[in-house]
């Protein structure tokens, strides 16, 4: 009995022995981590938030100003509704893009129609003698900017852009001298305009929101300016719809070639973002 009693004793003065022991390993580390420094912040926090957006579009745009070829042609005066533009439609295809990080980013919108129209009422040659004209006409525009937000509370935006427009212009005009003489004429010029601008985004709440941009420029052209505002909803996380009116408008005269017009109408998308 009594050597199962001394057998316990020192069972217990080594098992507090060793519970110390650990405790004390438990109490070092524990200073030891303490004294370490900050782990580093991650991958995600030290990249800003990254957006890309592209957007399909239909801009139901009508035609209006004045068209020139050459110096020893008469202009002439055009007004095109969108319907008749519609119904003499060759070819369209419009696509605008956005990349954002953080407070930086870029803006991409092309745009290309080719139409020809032939009726009297929507063409209006500016000289005495020519009884009828046609007009086939192509144009390309691409507006390319960076941009920076400057203001960022949530539920508004606000961008200030800057870049340029692109345009390429073919067109052929087809006269009647008299009402007998046919003449002929086609001419394309492209050139580019510096441009400069704000874009501005407004949340109204249960996926709704506004958006308007508007830019101004000069450079080969005498001026060039446009306006958009849309309103958008959000499907969800990643698909959005806008609906909205857009004007652009040029006046460029290089050469005797003139293209002094305005494009205007609604505008309709869908914006998927990655």
């Amino acid at each position: 009995m009594i050597d199962d009693e001394v057998a316990m004793k020192n069972f217990c003065r080594v098992g507090g022995i060793s519970a110390a022991a650990g405790i004390g390993l438990l109490l070092a580390g524990a200073a030891a981590a303490a004294d370490l420094p900050p782990a580093p912040p991650t991958l995600t926090a030290l990249v800003p938030d990254t957006e890309i957006r592209l957007t399909p579009f239909f801009w139901a745009a009508g035609l209006s100003g004045t068209i020139g070829t050459r110096r020893t042609l008469p202009t002439v005066d055009v007004d095109v509704e969108f319907k008749d533009i519609l119904r003499n439609l060759d070819f369209a295809a419009m696509l605008a893009g956005e990349y954002r990080q953080g407070r930086w980013g870029l803006l991409a919108d092309l745009t290309y129609v080719a139409v020809s129209v032939e009726r009297d009422r929507d063409i209006v040659p500016q000289a005495p003698g020519v009884m009828g004209a046609a007009l086939k006409s192509r144009t390309f525009t691409a507006t390319a900017t960076g941009f920076y937000r400057f203001y960022d509370a949530g539920s508004f935006t606000a961008d200030v852009v800057a870049g340029a427009r692109v345009w390429s212009i073919g067109t052929d005009l087809d006269l009647q001298l008299a009402g007998v003489l046919p003449v002929s004429a086609g001419s394309s010029r492209t050139w580019v305009d510096p441009v400069a601008g704000v874009r501005v985004h407004a949340e109204l709440g249960h996926g709704f929101g506004i958006s308007a941009y508007g830019d101004v420029g000069a450079g080969s052209s005498r001026l060039t300016w446009q306006l958009r505002a849309t309103l958008d909803y959000a499907f969800n996380e990643n698909w959005s719809a806008s609906v909205g009116y857009r004007h652009l408008a040029v006046d460029y005269r290089r050469g005797g070639f003139t293209y002094d017009t305005s494009l205007s109408g609604p505008i309709m998308g869908v914006s998927y973002r990655f």
